[in-house]
């Protein structure tokens, strides 16, 4: 079982991911053509130079690189004949820094890399949300080397897993510490505002500063820290179970993380085991980016737009992205994933199961008092801004 953690372009990650025997690594510029699954405004500031100089670090240690391609939508002009010569320019570039794989969200954009770019590996992102037999076959059958199955939608069902690995012979690879609601109906949404807030066509426009979506999420979990449980993480102990089913990688998120946060996720699921707060694990709910010289103009260009929103409403926003304080006692989940491996939890109807709730009232701690006022909060400021007062 592999092992694909990101990189935040921080060379001191190289000499840990050597030691720790990662064969690949992967990351992208804030800003590009094509866009993402991560926001501009929560990422440091990288250069084309810098990403260069770090590609080169790690292939100098034996480490691969993937550049992500993967927005949900890459624009109805990139079909254009202006449109393909400007993913061509793009595309050499990275080629000529020695990019070894590149991961897509658009069959379009995997056909045009595969028949001008023979030699780069072929990545299918969670993004294109991959979560059947038959979606697997069609990514397989036009070229890609690599599926990321869709994590909010498949990880706990083993059925699926399996049947999905019989019918491919490409790379199969889940993401182990995501964490979006089970079956969420936020994801294609979301996916879309991600690529949108990191495509250089709409970098100077206002109104992206606020993800509905996260906040959203993160209100629903408020309402039911059940669906916490729910999430279809994979613990660092579970791992050989998915590797008995046929996965060949593990990707870890997030590259938006400082150093010691990243080295920390990698080396729990190296060593597979993990003692403490499952949510340290987990960075989508630990609190949002600092605000550093290398990305403080990202965040001004986002957040500062005085005409098009109320400004207060930054600073509301900044609370709502710190942590809400919960703990998952890891331990307490020893066992947990038996149930999914014997029984197929996609036929049941959560509110008739209760497994996922009586798990969380044993192993999730949080402050009563404060969740109610993080309850509120969110509250209020999502009425707010559907109401168009942010």
């Amino acid at each position: 079982m592999k092992l694909n953690p990101p990189t935040n372009f921080d060379d001191n990650l190289v000499d840990e991911f050597k030691a720790l025997g990662i064969e690949e690594v992967y990351g992208k510029l804030p800003v590009d053509i094509i866009g993402g699954g991560r926001p501009t405004s929560g990422l440091h500031y990288v250069s084309k130079r810098r990403l260069a100089e770090h590609v080169c670090k790690l292939h100098n240690s034996g480490i691969k690189f993937n550049y992500l391609l993967n927005a949900a939508d890459i624009g109805f002009e990139k079909y254009s004949r202006s449109g393909r010569k400007r993913i061509y320019r793009f595309l050499d570039w990275l080629v000529g820094i020695g990019v070894d794989k590149v991961t897509v969200a658009s069959p379009y954009l995997l056909q045009l890399i595969k028949d001008r770019y023979p030699h780069l590996q072929l990545s299918v992102s969670t993004i294109a949300e991959v979560n059947v037999v038959q979606k697997a076959q069609f990514w397989h059958n036009i070229g890609a080397d690599e599926i990321t199955l869709a994590h909010p939608f498949l990880y706990r069902n083993f059925k699926q897993l399996r049947l999905i690995r019989q019918a491919v012979d490409c790379e199969l690879k889940v993401i182990a510490n995501a964490a979006c609601l089970y079956q969420c109906p936020l994801f294609h949404d979301h996916n879309l505002w991600d690529g949108y807030a990191s495509q250089s066509r709409f970098f100077h426009k206002p109104g992206l500063f606020i993800s509905y979506c996260t906040l959203f999420c993160r209100y629903l979990r408020m309402l039911d820290p059940s669906e916490f449980i729910r999430s279809q993480w994979i613990r660092p102990e579970d791992i050989g179970i998915y590797e008995d089913v046929g996965i060949n990688t593990i990707k870890l998120i997030d590259r938006r993380s400082p150093t010691s946060v990243i080295l920390n996720i990698t080396k729990a699921y190296s060593e597979r085991k993990h003692d403490g707060n499952l949510l340290d694990l987990l960075p989508a709910f630990q609190a949002g980016s600092p605000i550093t010289v290398r990305n403080i103009w990202f965040k001004l260009n986002y957040f500062f737009h005085p005409f098009e929103s109320n400004l207060s409403s930054v600073f509301r926003f900044s609370y709502l992205t710190k942590s809400i304080g919960i703990y998952i006692d890891n331990k307490k989940l020893d066992g947990f994933i038996k149930k999914f491996i014997e029984e197929d939890c996609s036929v049941k109807q959560c509110n008739q199961c209760q497994y996922c709730n009586r798990i969380a009232k044993e192993a999730i701690i949080y402050d009563q008092e404060k969740m109610e006022e993080a309850k509120r909060f969110h509250k209020d400021f999502l009425d707010d801004f559907i109401k168009g007062r942010c």
